[in-house]
């Protein structure tokens, strides 16, 4: 794990294929009274060609709301590089070297999202999808001790993926932080 890559013995876990979209999210919005992202439609329902999308404008504690509601949790940062870069500490999911193709970054020449499903050459060592760009995710995990910023791992559609979607690329944002490149997926104990 890490930019030098250290050995880190985990727990058996499972982390969600795909991040969470937009019609996943909407149906926890509709079962729970949960707050719904800003980007979405005034009738509170997301826009209907995005519903494969991942959601964004989620906060930290949205994340944690959701994971919590479908009985799951957020990855922890060690988990979801371990999930990203397999065994072999790869510095992107499909292996060392850049391939735009694989994943949805400023390279791609996008204006936003793009399907969690559009870059099947993007799949990481144990098939975890979209893992490089389209959305920066949240973990579980503080950023320093003491401090209350938390990690997200992936980089994101309007970021260079050459350097910010690296599986050992980390940037860190308070728990309360919303932006349209801001996402999540889910992560289980096999406990």
């Amino acid at each position: 794990m890490g930019e030098v890559p250290e050995p880190v013995d985990l727990p058996a876990f499972r982390i969600a294929r795909y991040p969470v979209t937009n019609a996943e999210y909407y149906r926890f919005v509709e079962a729970s009274g949960h707050r719904r992202p800003d980007h979405w439609l005034r009738d509170g329902r997301y826009p209907p060609e995005r519903a494969g999308h991942p959601v964004v404008f989620t906060s930290w504690e949205d994340a944690v709301a959701y994971t919590q509601w479908l009985g799951a949790r957020l990855p922890t940062e060690a988990e979801w590089e371990k999930a990203a870069r397999g065994e072999d500490g790869r510095l992107y999911p499909w292996g060392n070297e850049f391939v735009a193709e694989n994943c949805n970054t400023s390279e791609s020449g996008t204006d936003g999202t793009q399907s969690v499903d559009a870059h099947p050459g993007g799949a990481s060592p144990y098939g975890v999808m979209d893992m490089a760009g389209n959305v920066w995710e949240w973990t579980a995990t503080f950023y320093a001790e003491g401090e209350d910023w938390r990690v997200l791992k992936g980089g994101a559609w309007d970021y260079k993926g050459l350097k910010d979607a690296r599986c050992a690329n980390r940037v860190y944002f308070r728990p309360a932080f919303r932006n349209n490149a801001v996402g999540f997926r889910c992560c289980w104990d096999l406990t």
